[in-house]
C-alpha cells in the first residue's frame, strides 16, 4: 500500500523509441546507461501514477490529451434498412457524435457516406472500380476511423479512413480510402494501396490531416503513396 492509499499493481511497459522499434519491458534493449534506465522508470511511474489520479483529479486539459482519431463499427444487422433492390441495398447506422452512417451496395460493391443526411452527399455515389466491400470475407463487422477536432466537449470530425477490401480478376488487396467531413459534405479524397505501403495507416492520417479540410468535393480523388498491389 503506497502513502496515497492505492495499492499499486505496475504492468509492464511499452515504450516507444524514434528509432521506431517498439520495446517492450521495463529496461528497453538499447539503454545505453544507468541514467536513461532512470529515465525510464521515472516516465513509467510518472504514467502509473497520472492513470491513477486521472479519476480523482477531474479530467486532464486538451494538451494532455492529443488523441485525433475515434473509432465506431458498422453492422448491418444493428442498422435501419432504407432501400431494397435485386442486387444489394441500403442501410442508417449510428456513427460518432450522432452522425449518421449510409451504407450501400449494388453491382457487388458498396458506398459509405458520413454526416447529416448522407445519402445525399456525393460520398453515397462514390466507390472503386473493382468489386469491393468494407467487410472482410466471413466478417459482418467494418470500423470507421474518424479524425476530430475538439470544439469544448465536442468532437467535430473532418475526414473519416475505413479500409475496402477488393477483387478484382482472381486478385485481392486492401484499399484505404480517406474521405472529406464537413456539416456540408463528404467526399473520397484519396485512396491508398494498403498492400503496397508499409506504414499505410500513417499516410491515411496524414492525407487527411493535410489534405481534406481543403479538399473541393468537386474534385476527384486520387492516390496516393505506392500502388500496384492492390486492385482499385
Amino acid at each position: 500500500m503506497s502513502s496515497l492509499g492505492l495499492a499499486l499493481d505496475i504492468p509492464r511497459i511499452v515504450l516507444y523509441f524514434d528509432d521506431g522499434a517498439w520495446k517492450d519491458g521495463w529496461v528497453a534493449d538499447n539503454l545505453s546507461s544507468r541514467k536513461e534506465e532512470t529515465m525510464v522508470r521515472s516516465l513509467a511511474w510518472a504514467m502509473v501514477l497520472g492513470g491513477c489520479l486521472a479519476p480523482a483529479l477531474g479530467h486532464a486539459p486538451a494538451a494532455a490529451n492529443p488523441v485525433k482519431s475515434l473509432y465506431t463499427t458498422v453492422e448491418l444487422r444493428k442498422c435501419k434498412r432504407v432501400n431494397r433492390h435485386r442486387d444489394g441495398g441500403a442501410w442508417l447506422c449510428n456513427g460518432l457524435a450522432g452522425l449518421q452512417v449510409y451504407v450501400a451496395e449494388g453491382d457487388l460493391r458498396q458506398f459509405l457516406s458520413v454526416g447529416s443526411d448522407p445519402q445525399k452527399r456525393r460520398a453515397a455515389t462514390q466507390t472503386l472500380g473493382a468489386f469491393n466491400s468494407i467487410f472482410e470475407r466471413g466478417s459482418n463487422r467494418a470500423t470507421i476511423e474518424w479524425r476530430f477536432n475538439r470544439r469544448g466537449e465536442r468532437q467535430v470530425p473532418y475526414a473519416v479512413i475505413v479500409r475496402f477490401h477488393t477483387s478484382q480478376e482472381g486478385r485481392r488487396g486492401d484499399v484505404l480510402v480517406v474521405s472529406k467531413v464537413s456539416p456540408t459534405e463528404t467526399c473520397h479524397v484519396a485512396y491508398i494501396d494498403a498492400l503496397a505501403n508499409s506504414d499505410a495507416i500513417t499516410l491515411a492520417r496524414l492525407v487527411a490531416d493535410k489534405q481534406a479540410k481543403a479538399f473541393d468535393c468537386r474534385n476527384e480523388p486520387h492516390t496516393e503513396g505506392a500502388t500496384g498491389n492492390s486492385p482499385m
